[in-house]
C-alpha cells in the first residue's frame, strides 16, 4: 500500500532532523522550505512567499521580525510590462524604514531594476524584458537613521507596457502642433520621440512634470543625430522645460525626454506633458 504524503512528509523531516548526514542536501526538501518560527516570509527564493499584481494602493501588511531579517516575495512578469513592487514604513525621518530589491531567478540584481526612495515609500521597477519569475527582497533600510521599525506594507503593481520607444532609431512620430502625456519608470527611463522639421522653421518644445518638485529634461538631436540642446541637471530647481528650436536642416529631429531629481523630488519618476508648437504664423 502506498504511504500517504504526510506520512511521507513526516518520515522526510524526522530523516532531515535526526540523521548524521543531511539528506535533503541538494534536492527540493519540503522541511528547507518552513520559515522560521515567528517569521511572516521567507528569506531564500525557495521559501519566497508568491504574489499577484494589486490594484493601485492596495497594501498588503507584513514584519521584518528583526533588524536582519529578509522577506524574499516571488511573482511572474510578462516581456514588455513595467512592474513596480514598492514597501513603505514609517521612521522619525523621511527616508522609508524598509528598502526593496529586485532579483532574477539566479538570486542576482535583475538588469535594468532600479530602486528609488521617497518619504516613507521606497520602491524598485522593471520593464520586462522576458516572461519568467522575478522575486523582490525586502530588508531593513541601511541607509535611515532612525530606530529599526518592523512593521511595513507592500504592494506589486502591473505599470503597464512602456509607452514610448526607448531608442534613437525606434522613436515615436508626434506630429507637430501636438500635445501628448507620457510617464517615466523604472527611473532613468528616457522616452524618445520623432519630430519632422521643416528647414528655416521655429518649433517650441516644452517639457512639464506632473508636480513641481518633478524636473522635466530634454535632448534634442538634429538629423545626423548631433546634439542641439540639452537640459541642465544639476541644476535642481523645480522647473519645466523649454527649447526654441531653429531648424537649420530638415529631416527627423529626434527628443529624449526625462525626469531628473530636484527639489524634494526623490524619486525621478512620474507623469510629464511634451507639447510642440509652430512658432511661424
Amino acid at each position: 500500500m502506498l504511504r500517504s504524503v504526510s506520512s511521507l512528509a513526516l518520515a522526510l523531516a524526522i530523516l532531515c532532523a535526526c540523521s548524521g548526514s543531511d539528506p535533503c542536501e541538494g534536492t527540493h526538501c519540503g522541511s528547507k522550505q518552513n520559515l522560521r518560527e515567528g517569521d511572516d516570509h521567507g528569506d531564500s527564493l525557495e521559501a519566497a512567499t508568491p504574489v499577484g499584481c494589486m490594484e493601485p494602493f492596495h497594501w498588503v501588511e507584513a514584519n521584518l521580525d528583526n533588524p536582519e531579517d529578509v522577506d524574499l516575495f516571488s511573482f511572474h512578469v510578462t516581456a514588455g510590462r513595467i512592474y513596480r513592487f514598492s514597501c513603505t514604513g514609517f521612521s522619525s525621518g523621511y527616508d522609508p524604514s524598509c528598502s526593496v530589491e529586485l532579483l532574477g531567478a539566479d538570486g542576482l540584481t535583475l538588469p535594468g531594476s532600479v530602486g528609488t526612495g521617497g518619504i516613507s515609500t521606497y520602491q524598485s521597477a522593471v520593464l520586462a524584458t522576458q516572461d519568467g519569475p522575478v522575486y523582490a527582497r525586502v530588508t531593513r533600510n541601511r541607509n535611515s537613521t532612525s530606530a529599526f521599525n518592523p512593521s511595513y506594507k507592500y504592494s506589486l503593481v502591473d505599470r503597464g507596457p512602456d509607452d514610448f520607444a526607448n531608442t534613437l532609431t525606434e522613436a515615436t512620430p508626434v506630429p507637430i502642433g501636438a500635445t501628448v502625456s507620457g510617464y517615466v519608470e523604472p527611473a532613468g527611463d528616457v522616452d524618445v520621440i520623432a519630430l519632422n522639421a521643416v528647414a528655416g522653421r521655429a518649433y517650441r518644445l516644452t517639457c512639464r512634470g506632473e508636480y513641481a518638485s518633478h524636473n522635466c529634461g530634454m535632448r534634442v538631436r538634429g538629423p545626423e543625430g548631433e546634439v542641439l540642446f540639452e537640459s541642465n541637471t544639476f541644476d535642481y530647481r523645480p522647473r519645466s522645460e523649454t527649447f526654441d528650436l531653429q531648424v537649420m536642416q530638415e529631416g527627423r529631429h529626434t527628443v529624449e525626454l526625462f525626469l531628473f531629481w530636484g527639489g524634494i523630488s526623490f524619486d525621478a519618476i512620474g507623469d510629464y506633458t511634451f507639447s510642440v508648437a509652430d512658432q511661424e504664423p
